[in-house]
This record gives structure tokens, sequence and C-alpha cells, in this order.
């Protein structure tokens, strides 16, 4: 989901923050990388996304044989409010746990994220105009009349 600047007349609420989730897996103790299952983004606080705030996150965890997150610690971050949020959320993923052998291992991860305002870069502009078309377009093309 997308959240514009309120000048934009319509919100379209922001789940969480725009993720490029860029990830390292140590493949010294893995024939396979662990697969996500479910990576719910962290929360990407109003008064971030209000001051325009965006930043990176990187964190390093485990990923266990059952394909759980442990052990999860922020390497480093651009922005310390960020951090919480970010932590919180990895602790939610679920994975397909790696496998060496056709056995499953623990494998060790480290991954950033980055919180982004999509309005505020131009190579999302024609997207977000898209998303504005849609969401005040009537639907199938009729138009409203009073009588």
């Amino acid at each position: 989901l997308v959240a514009l600047p309120p000048e934009h007349g319509l919100q379209i609420p922001a789940r969480a923050a725009a993720l490029s989730l860029t990830a390292s897996v140590s493949m010294s103790a893995a024939d396979q990388s662990p697969t996500p299952v479910s990576q719910p983004a962290p929360n990407y606080a109003f008064d971030l996304r209000h001051d325009e705030i965006e930043g990176k996150v990187t964190v390093s965890y485990t990923v266990n044989a059952k394909g759980e997150v442990v052990d999860g610690v922020v390497v480093s971050s651009t922005e310390k409010a960020f951090e919480r949020p970010t932590l919180a959320a990895i602790r939610q993923w679920k994975f397909t746990p790696a496998t060496k052998d056709g056995v499953a291992v623990s494998t060790s991860v480290r991954q950033t994220i980055n919180f982004t305002l999509p309005y505020l870069h131009a190579e999302n502009a024609a997207a977000i105009a898209r998303v504005v078309v849609k969401a005040n377009s009537s639907p199938s093309g009729a138009v409203a009349s009073n009588k």
C-alpha cells in the first residue's frame, strides 16, 4: 500500500514501510537457502512518514531448522526510530528452513530493510498517479448526475 502526502487529498493507508529487502545467507552451512513464507512488514510510524523521514536498517538473524527467526539484532541503521519496529517484524517472519543434504538446518542471514516513501521518488510517480486516478474514478465509467 502507498501513503500519499496530505496535499493529494487521498490517503491510501500505509501498512508499513515500502520494503526493499536485500539478504545475504551464509551458504557454508546450507545447500538450499531459507525461503520466506511470511514476512509482515515493519510498522512505519505516522510521525516519521509525516516528517518524510526515510531510512535503512540492517539486521542479522538466524533462521532455525523450524523456519523461525531467532537471535535478531540490528547491525546498523540510519535512523534509530526504525530499529524497534524492524526487530518486532522479523520476529514474526516464517521461512521454509535451509537444508543441507536434505535435512533442515539453522542458517545465518543478514538483511537490509529500507523504509521509503514512494511519492518522494520520481521513479514511482507513474505508479502513484495510476493509484490516484483509479481511486478517484467512477465505477464502470458511470457519471453521477443529480436530477
